[in-house]
């Protein structure tokens, strides 16, 4: 039985690694590329997709080998924490700068791309670095699937508050515009909200520093395996590849979904900045209530077949966005937030079933190998999440340049439902290998 203390502790580290990301997704391209009459633009949007991509690119390439190395790591503090220990301060104080460009500098210049390129990079691999090894604790602390679900339930819980207090808190924050915090004097409410946030999720991953230890060590912690053998072995999973595809298609549009949110609130809903936050808090507030339906159906039906019910929500709900103001009858406001609740059971789905399924998919490995390889598992995923994560922002770029991103020209907010579910469709189509291999199993 876990002990209370550490499921807290693992749970409150959670809450920092979705804050900053979170926060990231939701208003990176707001910031650098705000629609027409809104602020200066920095960065074109197009151009912030070929940020994006490239960052992810070079993200993926990353992921494996910190897993492969984490899983490698010998201290007398365990395989993960040093991890931790090193990469969240590292991750607060590039989230912190991203939102401090060069003042002064017309849109595209050298300078601001190189500024937001060069701190996406850092910021990820920082994250990487400390997010990767951490998740990969879990199914090592959680040893069964009792102490894995209430794990992970508790990780979707700290996902909760961190999506209401980041949803809400960021666009307060950025309302609050320059000003000086200890004698530091912030150009912009964003740079008010990037020192804030930073300090926040730093301090969340200090629990797990001081109350959580590492299981002993044990000949499944000797990793021998080169990192191509690890790559090479991990592929061979059978169940791998389907499950990082359903991850990675259904990651392809939630993001898609995310970066749109403050868009779609100001342009398409006439809402402030500072209250775009709260279509956020919606949607996490109705995943809330359905965690126990997941829970109650993931036991009676099974994790994967309850992921595909979330799966075919998302493709019902995500073409409606580009509907919103065109029903006379419907305001704008009540027309979006209905959809935002309708999609509180999908959201639920993504935030509580993938590290249940990525477990098992472990588990398998285990059997075969005899060797515990959570990280390397974590690495690999995410060079999948991250594709999905680069077709998305890349199609938002595309989107928003070619057919606009403002009231005037809204077209591109309009198609951005019907692109998120496509990439929840092809995530649907490897669940249902998965589904076939599980089966096969049983």
């Amino acid at each position: 039985m876990l002990a209370g203390k550490t499921v807290v502790a693992y749970a409150i580290a959670n809450l920092g690694a979705t804050l900053t990301s979170l926060v990231l997704s939701s208003w990176i391209l707001y910031f650098y590329s705000p629609p027409a009459a809104e602020g200066t633009v920095l960065i074109s949007a197009g151009l912030i997709g070929v940020i994006r991509i490239f960052e992810r690119i070079v993200g993926a390439m990353i992921e494996p080998v910190i897993g492969h190395l984490s899983d490698k790591t010998n201290t007398r503090f365990g395989r993960r924490l040093p991890w931790i220990a090193i990469g969240a301060p590292l991750m607060s104080i590039a989230f912190a700068l991203i939102w401090m460009p060069p003042e002064g500098l017309p849109t595209n210049h050298p300078r601001l791309v190189l500024h937001c390129a060069v701190l996406l990079i850092l910021f990820w691999t920082a994250f990487t670095a400390t997010v990767s090894p951490y998740l990969s604790l879990l199914p090592e602390l959680g040893r069964d699937e009792p102490g894995r679900v209430r794990l992970s339930l508790w990780l979707a819980v700290s996902e909760v508050v961190a999506n209401i207090v980041g949803s809400i808190g960021a666009g307060w924050l950025i309302g609050l515009g320059a000003m000086k915090i200890l004698g530091l004097a912030l150009p912009s409410g964003y740079a008010v909200m990037g020192v804030v946030v930073s300090v926040v999720a730093l301090v969340c991953f200090l629990p797990i520093l001081i109350f959580v230890r590492e299981p002993p060590r044990s000949a499944a912690h000797e990793i021998h395996m080169s990192l191509f053998e690890a790559a090479k072995t991990s592929l061979k999973n059978p169940s791998f590849l389907p499950y990082a595809g359903a991850v990675a298609g259904y990651k392809m549009g939630t993001a898609c979904a995310v970066i749109g949110v403050p868009f779609i609130a100001t342009q398409l809903m006439g809402l402030k900045e500072e209250e775009a936050g709260y279509l956020q808090a919606v949607i996490i507030v109705f995943a809330l209530l359905a965690f126990p339906l997941v829970q109650k159906w993931s036991a009676k039906h099974g994790a994967a077949r309850v992921f595909r019910w979330g799966g075919l929500a998302f493709v019902v709900v995500l073409p409606l966005i580009g509907t919103i103001g065109l029903l006379p009858a419907i305001p704008p406001l009540f027309h979006g937030v209905a959809l935002f609740v309708m999609a509180g059971f999908p959201v639920a789905c993504v935030m509580v079933l993938p590290r249940a399924l990525l477990a098992d998919v472990i588990d398998r490995d285990t059997k075969t190998t005899g060797l515990r390889r959570e990280a390397m598992y974590n690495g690999m995923s995410g060079v999948v999440e991250k594709a999905g994560d680069a077709l998305s922002v890349g199609m938002v770029g595309v989107l928003f340049d070619a057919f606009g991103n403002s009231s005037a020209r809204p077209l591109g907010l309009r198609l951005l439902g019907v692109g998120a579910a496509a990439g929840v469709i092809m995530g649907l189509a490897s669940l249902a290998r998965y589904q076939k291999l599980e089966a096969a199993e049983s």
